[in-house]
């Protein structure tokens, strides 16, 4: 009975141990995480810096009376849309009005002493010839020739002097009527009129320097407009008249919100001391009176040639304080249950540096190239090294997924 017993005793222990020894032998389970999958397509990228410009009238002038005088009407208000040649403030011209009446009666004198100096030469004219003929005959003496002669030069230097009178009247008038029409400032241009700084009854004096305040500033408006910009000196070999770059007006409240072409039509001829940048012009569109001067764009200015890069989606990359990262999908050949080679496709772990977002994909500069597979949407759940397997329905999931980059310009 104790054999019997301790034979089978001896044999479900070994069955046991068996059954335990197997078990250790089967390969640990290890979980599988199922993420979209897709692959690192190019796109056709070029460098660019982004820079700040404001917006600059074709014309701008600050409108300042140039006489002095009461101001007697002004012909706009602020904010105005005025045409060239409209009269904007008009000086009272009372005096001026005067002086150039004076001048005109003054012109009138002239003119009737040159007819009195012109009749007084003929008449000398005529005496000198009958004093001549009388001297051929010995009627008269030499003398009367000579005063005769000297009475013809003298009334001749009258007739110069009174045309001489008669051409200052008329340069008096010709100041006078200047200064009336200095009386009335008129716009040099279409142009939108800034704040009113005169009224009816103001007395301006004529300004004697830079500090003396406008009666408004000018703004042209025009279909077209200009916009300024300063680029760093080591750019300024990407810059070149005729340049097309993009700007984007950032309030899209008044229109803004969209690119912007604008054409390089002058650079400035030196650099500035201070920050050593040099100032670029540019012309761009402005139907619609959308930018008004002053108001700041967002520039972008080419800093290298256009080149191919690798993309990836936004939400594949994976942000951390120390670096950038994505999971690139790695397939490969591993033992299975019964030892015989099976596909799997595990995450690996890939730090990366990234360039501008385009849409919905980032430029990768470093760290992934076209072409290899990589955890998009889920792969917030993965690790170094994890099995994964295609989600439901993700699509570039296959082998031959690699051949799904494209590249995009």
């Amino acid at each position: 009975m104790f054999l019997t017993i301790a034979v089978i005793g001896g044999g479900l222990a070994y069955v046991k141990y068996a059954q335990i020894k197997a078990a250790m032998n089967q390969p640990a389970f290890e979980p599988i995480e199922a993420v979209d999958i897709v692959a690192v397509k190019t796109v056709e990228w070029q460098p660019t810096s982004d820079l700040v410009g404001t917006v600059l009238a074709l014309r701008s002038v600050n409108l300042m009376n140039e006489v002095e005088g009461m101001v007697k009407s002004v012909g706009f208000n602020s904010g105005d849309v005025v045409d060239e040649g409209q009269v904007l403030v008009r000086l009272d011209d009372t005096t001026d009005r005067s002086e150039l009446a004076t001048a005109e009666a003054a012109l009138r004198v002239a003119e009737a002493q040159i007819s009195v100096e012109e009749a007084n030469l003929n008449l000398a004219k005529d005496e000198l010839r009958m004093q001549e003929s009388a001297a051929q005959s010995r009627a008269t003496s030499n003398i009367e020739v000579s005063r005769a002669r000297a009475e013809v030069e003298r009334s001749g230097a009258e007739v110069i002097r009174a045309r001489a009178a008669a051409d200052e009247a008329r340069a008096r008038i010709e100041r006078v009527k200047t200064r009336l029409r200095k009386h009335e400032i008129r716009a040099p241009f279409r142009a939108r009129v800034g704040l009113r700084n005169v009224h009816e009854g103001q007395f301006l004096a004529a300004p004697f320097g830079m500090d003396t305040a406008p009666i408004a500033t000018l703004q042209e408006v025009s279909d077209k407009i200009h916009i300024d910009f300063a680029v760093p000196q080591e750019q300024l070999p990407r810059v070149r008249v005729g340049l097309t770059v993009m700007g984007e007006l950032q309030s899209a409240s008044i229109g803004g919100g969209g690119p912007i072409r604008l054409e390089v039509v002058a650079l400035d001829a030196a650099a500035n001391a201070t920050t050593r940048n040099v100032r670029v012009r540019t012309i761009t569109e402005n139907t619609g009176d959308v930018l008004r001067p002053g108001m700041f764009v967002k520039v972008r200015v080419p800093t290298d040639e256009s080149r191919t890069y690798a993309a990836v989606p936004v939400k594949s990359i994976r942000r951390a304080s120390y670096a950038n990262q994505v999971f690139v999908v790695v397939e490969g050949q591993e033992p299975g249950p019964d030892g015989a080679p099976v596909p799997k496709m595990r995450a690996k772990q890939r730090f990366v540096t990234l360039g501008p977002t385009i849409g919905e994909d980032v430029i990768v500069l470093d760290g992934v190239k076209p072409g290899e597979r990589i955890a998009t949407g889920g792969s917030f759940k993965l690790r170094d090294g994890v099995l994964v397997m295609p989600a439901t329905g993700a699509g570039g999931a296959g082998p031959s997924s690699a051949a799904a980059a494209t590249t995009a310009k």
